[in-house]
């Protein structure tokens, strides 16, 4: 039988990744709780893959409204 859980930890204030340990331990933090694991090295890969996805994204949305807000100020000094 597999048990599972999820549970809802709310917004990471946070985070430790140990740099002498060899299991590859990530420490989680909101406020004072904590949440400790360890991720292999693939899946390291994968999470770092995909956060500089969505950094990229977020970057290009904020130069777009940037861009936007410029455009705005520039046709409101006209």
């Amino acid at each position: 039988m597999k048990i599972s859980q999820t549970v809802d930890f709310g917004q990471i204030s946070h985070t430790y990744v140990s740099t002498w340990k060899s299991d590859n331990e990530v420490e989680l933090y909101a406020g004072e709780d904590k949440v400790v694991f360890t991720m292999s090295e693939e899946t390291m890969k994968q999470l770092h893959k995909k956060l500089g996805e969505k950094l990229t994204n977020i970057a290009a949305d904020r130069i777009e409204e940037a861009h936007k807000l410029a455009q705005e100020e520039q046709s409101e000094d006209e």
